[in-house]
């Protein structure tokens, strides 16, 4: 348990990191205003959106180890409620992450009236990364599907554990 604690500030130091690009990307994102524009000659997002995709990857990967450590230890003191509530509960976060996430596309889509291939949106043959778009890549239920999956995974590494020491 000493090495859950030991790790528990620097990840949410990470975690806060994440959190804080994901405002940076939204921030370096242009917003389409009708009858408004950019050139299309830059996209400083994109400065960040890699960056912090490369970060988020390894939030990932850091929670699934501390989430199967945690309930390793949880289950050696509570028993399998606290994995079976976990689990559930990182199920719905996953979901609820994923309707989010449509409804941000939606959302984006009308505001540029279509995407890359209509004639008629603001994103017209610009390609799918471009200055309007990278919230799409990196954004709020992104983080939050991430961090979900990835204790899912690391509920069912420790059950495969756990099933193959008994």
């Amino acid at each position: 348990m000493n090495r859950i604690k030991r790790v528990n500030k620097p990840y949410f130091i990470f975690l806060l990191w994440n959190v804080l690009m994901v405002f940076v990307v939204h921030g370096l994102t242009f917003h389409h205003e009708p009858g408004k524009g950019v050139s299309g000659n830059g996209n400083p997002g994109v400065l960040v959106l890699f960056p912090s995709l490369l970060t988020f990857v390894i939030l990932c990967i850091w929670t699934v180890s501390l989430s199967k450590w945690w309930l390793y230890d949880q289950r050696q003191y509570r028993g399998g409620k606290v994995y079976i509530m976990v689990l559930l509960f990182a199920i719905l976060l996953c979901v609820l992450s994923v309707f989010l996430e449509l409804q941000m596309i939606e959302n984006l889509r009308i505001q540029l009236h279509g995407f890359t291939n209509d004639p008629d949106s603001a994103v017209y043959r610009f390609g799918w990364l471009n200055q309007y778009t990278n919230t799409l890549f990196y954004n709020l239920p992104i983080l939050l599907f991430g961090l979900s999956f990835s204790t899912l995974i690391g509920c069912l590494m420790e059950r495969r554990v756990h099933s193959s020491n008994q």
